[in-house]
Order: C-alpha cells, then structure tokens, then sequence
C-alpha cells in the first residue's frame, strides 16, 4: 500500500483518531516532521515525486536538489501538523473553535450562508487545514452543501462522517447531486467544494501556473447554469499556529455564445485566484497528486 492510500484509508484515518486522543500535541508535532524528513527523502515514492514536481512548479521551476527536498519535507511537516490538529480536538468543538481566528472573512462567509438571496459556489484549494476550518465555521453557523469525491471509500467515508456531523451537508458528486446542487444555488444556498485535485483521463485542460493541468470545471458549470458568482476561499496557518480563512470577492460568470470557450476561461479566472494563496503559502498546499502531466523535474 503507497502512502497516499494509507492516509486516506480507514487504517489511516482510524490511526490518527488514536493518536489524537492520546498523543500531547507537541509530542505529535515533533513525531511528524521527524516522519516528513524520511518520507521526503524517498524519492521513488509516486506520492514524493508528485509533491516534488508540484512545489517546483510552484515555487518557480529553480529549486537546487536540497531546496526541493526541502520544500517537500515542508509540505509532509505542515500536513502532519494539520493532521495532529484535527484529530487532537476532533471531539471539543471549543477548542476547534478556538484554533480558527474569527474575523471579518469568517464572519462575512457565515453571513453569506445565512442570506437566502445569496447563492454562491465556494471553491478551495488543498490548502493547509481546510477540514478544520470548515469545521469551526460550521461551529459558528455555516450552512453549506459540501460536494466531496465521488464514490468515497475506506478514510473517505470516516471523513465525510466526521464533516456531517457538525451539521453541514455532505455529498458525493454524481449527475444527481449535481443536478440537487444547481437548484440549491439558485434559491440562495451555498456549495462548497474543492477544485485543485487533477482529473484522470480528462481532455479539457485548463492553464495553471503557465501550464496546462487535467482540473475538475464541474463547478464552473454549475455557477453558470445557476447564474450565482464563485468565491475562493481558503486557509492557512499563521506564525502563531492559528488557522485562518481568506475569501475572494465574488467572481461573476462570464457567459458568451461558446459554452466550452465560457468554461474555460472562467475557469481560469477562478484558477488564477487560487494561484495567488498557493504562492503565499507554497510550503502548505497539501497536494499529493501530480497537477501537471507535461511537467518533469
């Protein structure tokens, strides 16, 4: 079993609820970067290649060999830091609170759910403790459907669970849901979904970093065929360990007379938000699957 598997796998998951309840959080945090220094350093590993090429692209393209070691042992360091964060306070919804500063983005994305003339796709990238984020906000009243990977299995299904059971509404993708989420839009709700996670076997390409990546553009659809702006928000966490969220502005649909040229361009404009907090926090994009097929390092 490779590592990506594992991490999502009900072993995996259910390891980390064990150490979440028994382990101090220091102790978990040295334990994980120690961890990330020899998981960086195996470099036939598909999950480490993947994380190599990934933060090449996004840090430029010039790292030396012990830079980009580096910056892979960051990204499995940070993912381990989220990992002890979430299942530590899993079950004390205070303390998840607690974790995630409250201000004026989160407040503005608590009043955008509770405003029933205001339908909006909110889109995220894999960055940094998301899952915790959603959590706390849900805590202080976020109503949102959740579309999540369709068909989950093993971790996935635990994880679903675990996001339900604060109230929000969870979903896997199918043309059903699709259809469920379109109408939720147009009566003033607010769908939440991640958009960076590249697609197998998809012909449609969209520019990303300067290169074409196989991305998901379901959500471009969606927000035009439900006539509501898409909003990118995401998290990151600050010197002081604290979670934080940043929203874009609404980003209106542009529509013309070629639909496949209307997908594509929205949604590079919303990629193009996404760039902007990828850059900001390179080191905390947990992406463990390569983005960019035409891309060797």
């Amino acid at each position: 079993m490779d590592m990506q598997r594992f991490i999502s796998s009900r072993l995996g998951i259910g390891i980390g609820l064990l150490i979440g309840r028994i382990m101090p959080p220091v102790l978990g945090y040295r334990l994980t970067s120690f961890t990330a220094s020899i998981f960086a350093r195996r470099k036939t590993s598909a999950i480490v290649q993947a994380v190599m090429q990934n933060q090449a692209v996004v840090r430029g393209g010039n790292l030396s060999v012990d830079e980009l070691e580096e910056s892979t042992k960051e990204v499995f360091s940070h993912a381990g830091r989220c990992f002890i964060d979430l299942f530590q306070n899993l079950s004390d919804p205070e303390k998840i609170k607690g974790l995630v500063t409250y201000d004026a983005a989160a407040e503005k994305l608590i009043k955008y759910s509770n405003d029933s003339s205001f339908g909006a796709f909110i889109v995220a990238p894999h960055i940094s403790n998301f899952d915790l984020c959603l959590i706390a906000m849900a805590y202080h009243g976020l109503q949102a459907s959740v579309l999540t990977y369709g068909q989950p299995k093993g971790g996935y299904q635990i994880q679903n669970k675990i996001r339900s059971q604060t109230g929000l509404e969870i979903t896997p993708v199918d043309d059903k849901t699709e259809l469920e989420a379109v109408e939720t839009l147009r009566n003033g709700g607010l769908v939440i979904t991640a958009v960076d996670r590249p697609v197998r076997k998809k012909a449609r390409m969209l520019t990303f970093f300067n290169h074409p990546s196989p991305l998901p553009t379901g959500h471009i659809r969606m927000a035009i065929q439900a006539k509501v702006p898409i909003i990118v928000a995401s998290a990151s966490m600050g010197k002081d360990g604290e979670y934080a969220i940043q929203l874009s502005d609404p980003i209106n649909m542009k529509t013309t007379n070629d639909p496949h040229s209307d997908i594509k361009v929205n949604g590079e404009a919303v990629m193009a938000e996404i760039e902007g907090r990828i850059r900001d926090h390179p080191g905390q994009w947990l992406m463990y699957y390569p983005v960019w097929p035409d891309v060797v390092i």
